[in-house]
């Protein structure tokens, strides 16, 4: 007697979906401490958070949107990392950084 074989799609990719929203989340929410707490009276202070704030939206909604395509394809073992993602919450916490250090430099 077989067993018929079924495919385990596991919890992997929706943990993995979910961590990059809570990352998001909180990159969010140092953009609007930042937007909140960098001097007002230098408008390009505020260049950095607003550019990194719409990348951190940018990465979530992808990661919504992507996130069935990406169960099938882990489930089918084709699965391929999140780059885009990661490539954009990378860069709005650089760019944050720096828009930090360019207020403490001006």
């Amino acid at each position: 007697m077989s067993v018929p074989h079924t495919i385990d799609t596991g919890l992997q990719p929706e943990r993995t979906s979910l961590s990059f929203v809570r990352t998001s989340l909180a990159i969010l929410g140092l953009v609007v401490a930042c937007l909140r707490w960098l001097p007002p009276s230098n408008p390009m202070a505020l260049v950095g958070p607003a550019i990194a704030g719409t990348l951190v939206a940018g990465a979530a909604v992808h990661e919504h949107r992507s996130r069935p395509l990406r169960m099938t394809r882990f489930a089918a073992e084709s699965a391929t990392p999140a780059i885009v993602t990661g490539g954009f919450l990378v860069v709005s916490v650089a760019l944050l950084s720096l828009s930090g250090l360019w207020v403490l430099v001006h």
